[in-house]
């Protein structure tokens, strides 16, 4: 083999290990939002380093204490969403500084039956470790960069949940492990079944603008 070819060999290897580390630590921050979301504790403590920390504002602290912390508050909630986009690495050997930019909702159930959405938006500030080939995160903080609150109605009632909604028009709803359809894994097409197409899917839409 020429000094040439052992070259572009490591240079591949260097460049396929780069690529692998940080597609882990993509999934580990994806994870997190799962199991924030679904309310999955263990899920949740696994993406944190023993002694990992987490200042969230809120909170700072041990970061798998932090999800003996927040997991029963976010159960207080109707949902959550955590959505992550733009996320940034910059790889140091062993070690990893990134930026995600979230957009989180939490649907809070009001005494009327109405909901309160708490929508808002920044960064995570991570910084992730590598130990024995397993990436978690060392360090987090949050920015925040845009709140808002808003008032809905249950749009469930007209959109496939309840009365006066069509049961052809029923969708999968979330929930907390062990049951949000995620569960499922490959038993997923036991939940799912032939629909008749909906022949005008807008006007629920314009029956709830009439009472919000």
């Amino acid at each position: 083999m020429t000094d040439s070819l052992t070259a572009r060999l490591d240079a591949l290897e260097a460049e396929l290990t780069t690529l692998r580390d940080k597609e882990a630590i993509r999934e580990v921050i994806h994870r997190y939002c799962r199991g924030a979301d679904r309310c999955d504790l263990q899920a949740f403590k696994d993406c944190y380093w023993e002694d990992g920390y987490d200042d969230h504002g809120f909170y700072g602290g041990d970061g798998k204490a932090f999800g003996e912390y927040v997991i029963p508050i976010l159960k207080q909630a109707e949902a959550s969403i955590h959505a992550i986009t733009n996320t940034i690495i910059d790889l140091t050997g062993d070690r990893a500084f990134c930026e995600s930019q979230w957009s989180v909702v939490h649907r809070l159930k009001k005494p009327d039956g109405d909901f309160l959405d708490y929508w808002h938006q920044g960064r995570y500030l991570d910084i992730f470790e590598k130990r024995g080939g397993e990436w978690r995160i060392l360090c987090r903080t949050i920015v925040g960069d845009m709140d808002r609150l808003l008032r809905t109605k249950d749009m469930r009632a007209f959109m496939g949940e309840g009365e006066p909604a069509s049961d052809n028009n029923r969708n999968l709803r979330g929930g907390r492990k062990p049951n949000d359809p995620v569960f499922a894994g490959f038993d997923l097409q036991k939940l799912v079944h032939d629909r008749t197409p909906i022949e005008d899917l807008w006007s629920p839409f314009y029956a709830l603008d009439q009472i919000l």
